[in-house]
């Protein structure tokens, strides 16, 4: 009696067993198969591929804000109970908000696809996605636990998961794409340069200048005013020569601090480090020829003459200048260009009756 007891009780423990197995291994083999029976959970498909409505609940929020200023600037609606379903001539915002959040989950698929279509990423169904989250959120989580070096957050929620796949799967294209372009030889890249380089290759302008310098820093590195006053005078002197028809050679060996670079170009395009050098600011103003008064910079002064300028926009970055920002452009262009092209030719069918009745969660 008591071996049969046994027996049943095990007998038990191994149909539990096996039921759960069951339910393990058809959740791991499903795959694109589970949509099938959760069509509910599908608010379109894209060359059928679906779009799960917690995608689309996710493009809502992303797009919520936007809608809202939309109406405010265009119609100056306020927040109200009613505001997202009244009509401001003809416009109702929660249906221009699924309008547009419904387009923006289109085109994600379809970089998706895209990046599927070449290998670089293996599923891209909703389910999948998060499975790929809950795997990379383990192994950050390992990974700290072992002290290992983790780059970016210990933890991704959907929306920087997100971000971070887009990123990688779309350098992955571009990387396919460029080597494409190399393949082919350099003359689409130079057809690209010349078709553009009205708008992206005219330079941005720069000044080049002769320049004496010569530190006024004491041995801690501080101003040392007893120093800073004999330079200036000697400064005086040097521009006294210039001025006189000396030649810069000659003042810079007699006045000039010993290896210090004689030469130096400024980048009149690059206004945020401009802004914070007197040296370039003083450069800027230079005509040809035209030398600065003393100027005062980063613990030494400084004497400049212009002896080159090219005004912004006056002519044009030379091919070979610009190969590399030339290939980067064309291969962005060529993204872009893939990326409407399949948009634009792909097959979305919508569920409407979801659609239609679908509620905001914000």
């Amino acid at each position: 009696m008591f071996k049969e007891r046994i027996l049943h009780s095990n007998h038990r423990r191994i149909l539990i067993i096996f039921s759960l197995l069951t339910v393990m291994v058809t959740a791991a083999f499903s795959g694109g198969a589970w949509w099938k029976g959760n069509e509910e959970e599908v608010i379109a498909t894209v060359n059928g591929n679906p779009i799960h409505v917690e995608e689309f609940q996710r493009a809502i929020r992303l797009k919520k804000s936007a809608i809202m200023n939309y109406f405010r600037d265009q119609h100056h609606a306020d927040q109200s109970e009613t505001f997202w379903t009244t009509s401001f001539d003809g416009e109702i915002p929660i249906e221009m908000l699924k309008k547009k959040a419904l387009d923006d989950c289109v085109r994600l698929k379809v970089r998706l696809l895209q990046a599927k279509d070449l290998g670089i990423l293996q599923d891209i169904s909703y389910p999948g996605f998060l499975r790929q989250l809950q795997q990379e959120n383990l192994r950050r989580a390992e990974a700290i636990k072992n002290r290992q070096v983790v780059y970016g957050p210990e933890r991704y929620d959907e929306y920087t998961y997100l971000e971070y796949l887009l990123t990688n799967s779309t350098l992955a294209v571009k990387q396919h794409l460029q080597q494409n372009a190399l393949k082919q030889g350099e003359s689409s890249l130079r057809l690209f340069y010349e078709e553009h380089k009205d708008q992206r290759y005219r330079t941005r302008g720069y000044v080049t200048v002769q320049r004496i310098s010569r530190t006024i820093l004491d041995s801690n590195h501080l101003i040392d005013p007893a120093l800073e006053q004999k330079v200036k005078r000697l400064f005086e002197e040097a521009h006294a020569k210039l001025l006189s028809g000396a030649s810069f050679e000659d003042v810079v060996a007699a006045y000039a601090a010993p290896d210090t670079e004689l030469e130096l170009t400024i980048d009149l395009g690059d206004e945020r480090r401009n802004a914070r050098s007197p040296v370039a600011q003083a450069a800027a103003k230079l005509s040809v020829q035209e030398m600065s008064q003393i100027i005062e910079d980063n613990g030494s002064l400084h004497l400049l003459k212009c002896i080159e300028r090219v005004e912004p926009d006056s002519a044009y970055l030379a091919y070979e200048q610009v190969k590399d920002q030339v290939l980067q452009d064309y291969v962005n262009g060529e993204y872009e260009t893939s990326i409407r092209e399949m948009t634009a030719s792909a097959q979305v069918v919508r569920h409407d009756k979801l659609y239609q009745s679908f509620q905001m969660q914000f």
